[in-house]
């Protein structure tokens, strides 16, 4: 932090001279404009116009990949470079054509992402672009996408465990792939925003603050998507027809998942209206919910003899216990959220007005 005078040039005008070395990183010289915005604490914001107007230059990002040795690396760059922004990323090596393993990756992380596709290919090149406009996505509507995804996971959960159709679970899985694709969107949308407050308002971001909490509502959201499909995962091997002999632990498990849904279902409410009662109610109620989850885990111990069904539905109680981790970090970035602005918990008054109050 530096503290720099206020001066006093001709007459009337008041200036204060810029940080050389933060002048010199923006690439500003004589004669060049800079946007000067006034944000909500009063405070002063200065945006060098090229930033604000989303000048921009056109940039390729090549990867040499005959310095990659190690396996998923490459696939993990790819994430990387579409997360950061970069539209155009070139994987290049000085051989005679790309590994096989390479092109695999490559292909493998292009699935994963949304918006991107081989524009150019060569034996020993591969060029990828994003088309995305990142203004075109609400953030919220993204958010909203995500959580109608784990709903409908869990609900093909409960279809199987009522009906015993396996086939669910393929539409399961393709719903697990659709969320990590949204979550890489998200997560794209979130640092371009973070670069550019003109990107930040069109996709609905009020406040810069605002970006960490909005990354941390859909990291939760991406685990309990993540922990749903585990979910399935263990139901889908175990022998569906074990749990079947007793009625009462298939409405026990089909119980839990109830309240898991409601619980995820009550924690985004809260987060849309940034109702702050809702949210420490799914807190409150979320520490019961892990009682109860605690002592399902003694009775079936006690009472389920199959080792195989026992350790499968041990699994599921944990994954349970993970998703209401998440939800829980929900709900409090919610409580933070609200107390940004007065309301009927909190105002805001002046020291004086303190004073007055006290007196």
């Amino acid at each position: 932090m530096e503290v720099r005078k206020v001066q006093k040039l001709g007459y009337s005008t008041i200036v204060v001279s810029l940080p050389r070395n933060w002048v010199k990183e923006k690439n500003l010289k004589k004669g060049d404009s800079v946007i000067v915005r006034v944000e909500d604490d009063g405070s002063l914001r200065i945006i060098p116009y090229n930033l604000g107007e989303e000048k921009k230059i056109t940039e390729k990002y090549v990867v040499d990949v005959s310095k990659i040795t190690s396996k998923g690396l490459v696939e993990r760059v790819l994430i990387g470079n579409y997360l950061l922004g970069h539209d155009t990323i070139t994987f290049r090596t000085d051989e005679k054509r790309l590994p096989s393993w390479v092109v695999d990756e490559i292909t493998r992380g292009i699935s994963r992402l949304a918006g991107i596709e081989i524009v150019d290919q060569k034996l020993n090149e591969i060029t990828i672009q994003c088309f995305i406009d990142p203004t075109k996505f609400k953030l919220s509507g993204l958010v909203r996408r995500m959580y109608t995804l784990i709903f409908s996971m869990l609900e093909g959960i409960r279809i199987y465990l009522t009906e015993g159709d396996k086939t669910v679970f393929s539409q399961v899985h393709g719903m697990e792939i659709e969320a990590d694709r949204l979550y890489w969107l998200i997560v794209r949308q979130l640092l371009l925003a973070q670069r550019s407050w003109r990107v930040a308002k069109e996709i609905g971001i009020e406040h810069p603050y605002h970006i960490v909490g909005n990354r941390a509502i859909i990291k939760s959201l991406e685990e309990i998507a993540d922990r749903v499909y585990d979910i399935a995962v263990e139901l889908e091997n175990m022998d569906i027809e074990k749990l079947k002999i007793s009625q009462e632990l298939l409405e026990r498990v089909d119980n839990l998942l109830d309240i898991t849904d409601k619980l995820v279902g009550d924690s985004m409410q809260a987060y849309i209206e940034l109702n702050i009662v809702r949210a420490n109610d799914v807190i409150n109620e979320i520490e019961l919910f892990k009682e109860e989850l605690r002592q399902e885990d003694i009775w079936m111990v006690g009472n389920i003899k199959d080792k195989d069904l026992l350790g499968s539905l041990r699994l599921v109680l944990s994954y349970i216990f993970r998703i209401v981790d998440s939800v829980e970090a929900i709900a409090e970035v919610t409580i933070n959220r609200s107390l940004e602005t007065p309301s009927k918990f909190v105002k805001w008054i002046s020291e004086g007005q303190a004073r007055s109050e006290l007196a």
